[in-house]
């Protein structure tokens, strides 16, 4: 009997062992969960006090002496530029095959063809030979690769005088006029070539040029539009989009806007602000060139981005015949066009009516 009471006695006290480790396990864990739950809410308590005292995050828009205007936050760091809606699209590079036999000036030609004929045959041997012999230079310049830069968003006079002073052509696209820039228009009269840069709808709408064309609108809304414009520009034959990477992928606003410019004479230039855009299958529609960029230069405002994009432009010329550059007039632009004139030496610096179309 006492045997079998001490051998009890040996289980019972194993089994109130194996209850108190259980039981020291419980309370550690259960103190350790409330330990972790009142450090969260201590560290969760900190950091409200911490964004009540931080500032708020107010957005400020400032305007440069130069007339560019960007948007800053509080830590100064620049979030939406005013000039174009910067996208991921901006940096692509495009090349388009092209017929460089044929330009806009040809097109028109070669309906007048049918009269030339004529006309050749009533002009002397003599006058034909002496048509025909074309110096080496000026054959040398006839076939060297053509660059058209275009320079977006301008509205101000001193903004032409410092393109004027970078020292060869350079394309000029001038805002239509609002209450903001009043004189563009009559600005870009007192040049012998000017585009007029059109605002289309962009992604970001909050900072959009007044009487932006927009998805949604109707033809005639878009038509009075182009109305005003051929009115404010009567000499110009060009517009390229300012933004618009959203209306510029819409088919029937591509659709609508693409028969307007054509009723009151305009061509259009596809900034490609968006790799959707429809532009290419709709000028086919309509019987237009198709004109678009090859390459953004200043999405980056740093001198050596800028003159890479530059060089880009200039191998793409040299590859197909021609290419579109476009940029805005930053300080930093102007700086790298004309400090890189000696990179253009084997180019031609055209208006883009000289460029080969498709």
């Amino acid at each position: 009997m006492t045997k079998k009471k001490s051998q009890k006695r040996k289980r019972v006290k194993k089994a109130n062992s194996k209850i108190n480790f259980i039981n020291k396990l419980l309370i550690f864990i259960l103190i350790s969960l409330v330990a972790t739950i009142a450090s969260y809410f201590i560290i969760l308590n900190n950091y409200q006090e911490e964004e009540k005292v931080k500032p708020e995050n107010k957005v400020q828009i400032e305007k440069k002496d130069d007339g560019t205007f960007f948007v800053k936050d509080n830590e100064n760091s620049l979030i939406i530029d005013k000039y174009e809606e910067y996208t991921k699209d901006l940096e692509k590079e495009y090349i388009h095959k092209i017929d460089e036999n044929k330009t806009i000036k040809t097109k028109i030609e070669e309906k007048l063809e049918p009269i030339k004929k004529i006309v050749n045959n009533i002009v002397n041997k003599e006058e034909n030979k002496e048509k025909q012999n074309i110096n080496k230079e000026e054959k040398a310049l006839i076939n060297k690769p053509k660059l058209s830069i275009v320079i977006d968003d301008i509205t101000l006079q001193s903004q032409v005088n410092k393109i004027n002073d970078i020292g060869y052509t350079i394309n000029i696209a001038f805002m239509p006029p609002t209450k903001q820039h009043k004189n563009s228009a009559k600005i870009a009269q007192k040049l012998p070539f000017a585009i007029v840069h059109l605002p289309l709808q962009a992604t970001i709408t909050r900072f959009e040029e007044e009487n932006t064309l927009k998805v949604g609108d109707s033809y005639e809304k878009i038509e009075k539009r182009i109305a005003t414009i051929r009115k404010q520009y009567p000499n110009v034959i060009y517009t390229n989009n300012h933004t618009g990477s959203v209306f510029t992928a819409h088919e029937k606003s591509m659709d609508m806007l693409l028969k307007a410019l054509k009723k009151h004479n305009f061509t259009f230039i596809d900034s490609r602000t968006t790799g959707k855009s429809v532009a290419k299958k709709l000028t086919k529609k309509h019987g237009m060139p198709y004109i678009a960029r090859n390459i953004f230069l200043d999405n980056n405002k740093d001198f050596n981005y800028i003159q890479n994009q530059l060089k880009k432009a200039i191998r793409i010329a040299k590859k197909t015949g021609s290419a579109i550059a476009i940029g805005h007039p930053y300080p930093i632009t102007m700086k790298v066009l004309k400090d890189s004139k000696h990179l253009l030496k084997d180019l031609d610096l055209v208006y883009v009516n000289q460029l080969p179309i498709n």
